[in-house]
C-alpha cells in the first residue's frame, strides 16, 4: 500500500545522528522508501541494524493506516446504502399520498353520483328564516323525524348560512337532513353530518348556477 506521508519519531534521529554521514543517507532513505511505498531497503552492517530497529514502528504506522482507509470505505457504504435507505421510505411515503388522495377522489365521484340536486327557490324571491312552527309542520307532513328545534338552532347559530354562502331554500336543507337521516338511521344529525350537507348544499346551487 502506497502513502503519501508518515510519521518521523525522535527516536529515528537519535538512532540516526551518531552513524557516519553516508549510513544517515542510506538508513534516512531507507525509512522513508519503506515507509511510503513499502520498498525493502538494500543494507547491511550498522545501518541494515538501525533500519530493523525504527521497522517495527514503521509498520505498525502502515497498519494503522490501513485500518483508517477500511473504516472509511465502511462508513461509505454505510452512508449510501442509508441514503438509498431513506430514498425508498420517501418513495413508499409519496405513494401512500397519492393513493390517499385518490381514495378521497373516489369518495367524492360516489357522493355525486348518488346525490339528487335540490330544487332551488324561485329567482327573485327573498329568503325568510322559517320558525320552528314552520319547520315542524313541514317536517310531519313528510313525517322524516328531523328535530326542527335542532334544525333552527344549528342554522341560526351559522346566520342562516350554508358554508360561506346565504341559505335559500330551507324547506331542501330539510330534506338533506332527511336523506342524511335515513342514511344514518339516527335520530338526529350529528355535527359531522351536518357539515357534509352543507358542503353538499353549496354544491348543488352551483351546479344550478351554471345550468344554462
Amino acid at each position: 500500500m502506497k502513502r503519501d506521508q508518515f510519521t518521523f519519531y525522535r527516536s529515528y534521529y537519535e538512532a540516526l545522528k551518531n552513524l557516519p554521514k553516508r549510513d544517515q543517507t542510506a538508513v534516512l532513505m531507507a525509512v522513508i522508501g519503506y515507509a511510503l511505498d513499502e520498498t525493502e531497503p538494500s543494507l547491511s552492517g550498522v545501518p541494515l541494524s538501525v533500519f530493523t530497529l525504527i521497522r517495527p514502528t514503521l509498520d505498525s504506522g502502515r497498519n494503522k493506516a490501513r485500518n483508517r482507509m477500511n473504516k472509511c470505505g465502511t462508513r461509505s457504504d454505510q452512508t449510501e446504502n442509508k441514503l438509498k435507505t431513506n430514498q425508498e421510505q420517501t418513495c413508499k411515503e409519496g405513494e401512500k399520498e397519492v393513493e390517499s388522495e385518490r381514495e378521497v377522489e373516489r369518495e367524492k365521484e360516489s357522493e355525486n353520483d348518488s346525490y339528487t340536486p335540490p330544487t332551488p327557490s324561485p329567482r327573485g324571491k327573498r329568503f325568510s328564516p322559517p320558525t320552528v312552527d314552520e319547520v315542524r309542520a313541514y317536517c310531519q307532513e313528510r313525517n322524516n323525524g328531523v328535530d326542527p328545534e335542532s334544525f333552527v338552532a344549528f342554522y341560526a347559530s351559522k346566520g342562516w348560512r350554508v358554508g360561506q354562502s346565504p341559505m335559500k331554500d330551507w324547506k331542501q336543507a330539510v330534506i338533506t337532513w332527511e336523506k342524511r337521516r335515513k342514511q344514518e338511521g339516527t335520530e338526529k344529525p350529528t355535527a359531522q353530518i351536518m357539515n357534509d350537507e352543507t358542503y353538499k348544499y353549496i354544491r348543488a346551487m352551483y351546479q344550478h348556477k351554471e345550468e344554462p
